[in-house]
């Protein structure tokens, strides 16, 4: 394919189907040869957290994971972070901190944007 495909997410992982979706959507697209950033903003930050539970067959942490593994790029919102109360080291190892910068140069190289 070699797209370069951009997925945005602001909601919560818990009982939501949005940030859920968006990470297997995101799965997919690496798996299908498409290089896919995952952006986690505002509420949407608690997606990229480890130790999650949920009464889903998957938590979005280990879609997240998943889609870590095949070199996806995950970048989460220091901002909306700090805001949150939640520590880097609270996130899923690979996940990346970005600032607004950032946010706008990954939705500028990607060939499409989804926002959930």
């Amino acid at each position: 394919m070699g797209d370069k495909l951009g997925l945005i997410t602001c909601e919560p992982p818990f009982n939501k189907n949005r940030t859920f979706t968006a990470a297997r959507i995101a799965l997919t697209a690496q798996m299908e040869g498409m290089e896919t950033t995952l952006m986690l903003m505002e509420d949407g930050v608690y997606a990229g957290l480890k130790g999650q539970k949920s009464e889903q067959f998957l938590t979005t942490a280990s879609v997240i994971g998943d889609f870590l593994s095949l070199g996806g790029k995950v970048l989460v919102c220091g901002i909306c972070i700090k805001e949150r109360g939640v520590p880097e080291s609270e996130l899923i190892e690979g996940c990346e901190i970005m600032d607004i910068h950032r946010l706008i140069a990954t939705v500028g190289e990607s060939d499409k944007v989804l926002y959930f």
